[in-house]
């Protein structure tokens, strides 16, 4: 129950500071019959200081001053401090040495506290997060915003962009279209082009048509939220001065700076890729032997004495001389390109496990992670809503309205504290009660992100429930774009950048009234009744009475549950039940109950297994689970490659070392797919895409791959060659064939298919442990049981 009244709240703007100060009045409400007055005004000041502090960050300023007509000397105040730094036992000395000085007690009647707070401005480095497109391009310096209220943003941005290509002297007017110079200028382009803009707007056909008229330009179009790699609309492949525009649901915006822009040191004009590593980008527009651009057409492969690289003819040999040949080289042994200033050996790797580079084929075992998981700044949110059913909708259900949300903060300052207020994370318990609390939450949280590095926000069930309303805020109210891990419609986890969504059911399957006796939390820890279904709008100051048994629910509770709750309410039937008070009330006991639960979880699994549940994984199989590739590296091979090894011993009658039976073997230090020492063969299977089959692909060769951005196809097929004449001169008679050459024998000869399908190496794959979290048959089922010996007191336990 709150124990004061807002007697005023208002805005004042400090000009001098360019600050915008809010004051609030309080009154303390009478002393009710019954009630110990200093108790009730302790009581009543710490409400007041909880609800002035609320939704300030920890470095905002706060002040108190305190006032009374029964104050003969003046009233007095506690001066501005970080709302970090507010206690209790300030302000409580303060009003005590105050009444103490004017001889006089406190009379609720006529005290009045008030609460200024000053929002300060605060810089941690670069901002990394924006929550709208209008916020984004008002905030990055190489964005232009064109601020319009017509249809024609296209030609104002063009304009826009001209004039800084061309480094137009009145460039500063044309931006800010003083004297309605932009407009003109935009009027001016649209005539000279013939182009009439559309009431919704210019689209494609209208660049097309400013694009013709524009020789000198390029225009190239971005689409806001791709970082610079989707791009619209490119009008020319000529080399010309670029008018970069950036668009998103149907406005233009200049863009000045694509590094900028897309929050990057480099960006690549030629694949719309931004990076911030020079060596390591390779594009089609980028030649893979010397790193040129433009790429250097194929001619005859000229070799470096000094690097061991081969080259695309002599210009692409003088290239590489410039500064790359004593950068890195390749090994004439392993065929690996290295850094040249590092030391190499061949047929080691760099171990993740063992964290030092070791022979591909040791053994080793997981070590034990010494360093405990990260939690600098770290911030957890646990929160709960209660919904409003009054909006019937066409089929009969009713639409769940929060009217309700409360949420508590841990970071990494208070995670073990009880602390109210956190240095550093601010007010830890804060109570959303309006008619949109969603925004309310939402939008604390989406400011929290660009203070803290990671941002976790948990609530119990939802992934079915609470988390939808986050969505549906996500995808209507702002420009983000959430990344989605889905089960069905249910939200496993909901990624917006720093910030992530978990579902604390993921976790531990118990409902939120057994995690008490399930952790050990103690007796303080209890989840009560409510009947949700008198929470209504009618309801809303409702104070008598416990409402009917029917508002609790209890035909959907389970028979243990039900029995308990007809139990309780039985008791408590005559007891007052206050809407205002218990709905916050219960809705606090279950954040507090989530919250304990959650980080005494925590703690356990940082103490067995040195792992956060949290940070780490989503659900508690992702946290538990095997590494990929198990607790050693192992030997891959693709099923099809075994097929022709298998078969080749088959054709050949010998026996082929190779992944099927143990590790591949090394012949002068390199891996091949199969080999035969009596015979001195070596066999190996190119697929077609991990190998850059030149008859399977045969466009975008230089373009860099998906899975590996330092690779391109034409790359992959020149280390195949490289390996191949290596181990030819060695020696070695070479047995090889690709990957689509061996499907055509597959789909031709029957006998080749019957025997590698039937073969003991292929038939018994090995098992893959992530396979038991895929759903099917768990049960011991019969289709058919015949029983015999059937007797009169015999039972059927099988279905």
């Amino acid at each position: 129950m709150e124990k004061f009244l807002v007697v005023k709240d208002y805005m004042k703007t400090v000009r001098r500071y360019n600050l915008t100060a809010r004051t609030v009045e309080f009154k303390i409400k009478p002393v009710p019959k019954g009630e110990e007055p200093v108790n009730w005004v302790r009581d009543a000041i710490n409400q007041v200081i909880e609800a002035g502090t609320q939704n300030l960050q920890p470095e905002d300023q706060v002040s108190f001053s305190f006032c009374s007509k029964d104050f003969k000397r003046g009233g007095g105040w506690l001066k501005f401090r970080a709302a970090r730094d507010v206690t209790y036992d300030d302000v409580w000395k303060v009003i005590s040495d105050i009444y103490q000085s004017n001889s006089s007690g406190l009379n609720t009647e006529t005290f009045c506290l008030g609460v200024t707070s000053v929002k300060m401005p605060t810089g941690r480095g670069r901002g990394r997060d924006y929550n709208s497109y209008n916020e984004e391009c008002a905030k990055r310096k190489g964005i232009i915003s064109i601020n319009n209220k017509d249809n024609m943003c296209l030609p104002r941005a063009l304009v826009v962009a001209i004039a800084f290509a061309t480094k137009d002297p009145e460039m500063v007017k044309i931006r800010k279209d003083t004297g309605k110079i932009q407009r003109d200028k935009a009027i001016e382009l649209t005539k000279n082009t013939a182009v009439t803009i559309p009431a919704a707007g210019c689209g494609i056909p209208e660049l097309q048509q400013f694009q013709r008229h524009l020789t000198g330009f390029k225009i190239v179009v971005y689409t806001y939220g791709t970082k610079g790699r989707d791009v619209i609309f490119k009008g020319t492949e000529e080399e010309a001065p670029s008018l970069n525009l950036l668009y998103h649901e149907g406005h233009y915006n200049v863009v000045t700076s694509l590094t900028s822009a897309f929050l990057c040191r480099y960006y690549c004009e030629t694949c719309h890729i931004p990076y911030d590593h020079k060596e390591r980008h390779r594009c089609g527009g980028t030649c893979p032997g010397c790193q040129h651009s433009p790429a250097c057409s194929l001619a005859t492969n000229v070799t470096c004495d000094n690097c061991k690289r081969s080259f695309r003819g002599q210009t692409c040999y003088n290239n590489h001389l410039q500064s790359l040949c004593q950068k890195i080289r390749q090994c004439e042994e392993c065929f690996k390109v290295v850094q040249s200033d590092r030391k190499h050996t061949c047929g080691e790797i760099y171990c993740k496990i063992c964290r030092k580079h070791v022979p591909a084929a040791h053994l080793c075992y997981m070590q034990p992670d010494a360093g405990k998981p990260k939690a600098e700044d770290l911030l957890f949110c646990f929160y709960d809503l209660e919904t409003r059913q009054e909006k019937q909708m066409e089929d009969g259900s009713y639409l769940h309205e929060p009217n309700l949300c409360v949420f508590k903060q841990c970071c990494d300052t208070c995670l073990n504290t009880k602390n109210q207020i956190c240095k550093k994370c601010g007010v830890r318990l804060q109570v959303l009660r309006c008619n949109d609390p969603i925004s309310r939450f939402m939008e604390f949280i989406l400011g929290q992100r660009k203070i803290f590095k990671q941002v976790v926000v948990i609530a119990h069930n939802g992934q079915a429930f609470d988390h939808q309303f986050m969505l549906n805020y996500i995808l209507t109210a702002t420009d983000l774009k959430p990344e989605l891990i889905m089960r069905g419609t249910k939200i496993i986890m909901m990624s917006l950048g720093n910030v992530k969504f978990l579902d604390s059911l993921n976790y531990f399957p118990l409902s939120l009234s057994k995690l008490p006796q399930a952790f050990g939390l103690g007796v303080g820890f209890k989840k009560g009744y409510f009947p949700y279904l008198f929470n209504t709008t009618a309801n809303t100051n409702y104070v008598g009475p416990l409402p009917p048994v029917e508002y609790y629910d209890p035909d959907n509770m389970k028979e243990d549950d039900r029995i308990k709750f007809l139990e309780w309410y039985e008791q408590n039937k005559d007891n007052t039940f206050d809407m205002q008070k218990d709905l916050v009330a219960y809705c606090i006991s279950d954040v507090e109950i989530l919250t304990a639960a959650c980080l005494k979880f925590r703690q356990q699994m940082i103490e067995t297994g040195n792992v956060c549940p949290f940070t780490e994984a989503c659900t508690i199989a992702s946290t538990c689970i095997i590494p990929k590739g198990g607790y050693r590296w192992r030997d891959n091979q693709s099923k099809v490659a075994i097929q022709w090894l298998v078969w080749m011993e088959k054709e050949q009658n010998i026996n082929i070392v190779c992944a099927a039976k143990q590790q591949e073997a090394r012949v002068a230090g390199v891996k091949v797919d199969g080999y035969c020492a009596e015979t001195n063969q070596v066999f190996e299977f190119h697929g077609c895409y991990y190998h850059g089959c030149p008859a399977c692909f045969k466009n975008g060769r230089d373009e860099p791959l998906r899975d590996d951005p330092t690779q391109t196809l034409n790359t992959r097929y020149e280390a195949t060659v490289a390996k191949t004449e290596r181990l030819r001169d060695l020696g070695h008679h070479l047995i090889q064939i690709w990957e689509c050459e061996f499907r055509r024998q597959l789909q031709q000869s029957a006998e080749i298919c019957s025997y590698v399908e039937n073969h003991p190496l292929l038939v018994n794959t090995p098992l893959n442990p992530r396979d038991a979290f895929f759903g099917g048959r768990t049960g011991n089922t019969y289709r058919i049981l015949q029983m015999q010996g059937w007797g009169e007191n015999q039972v059927c336990r099988r279905l």
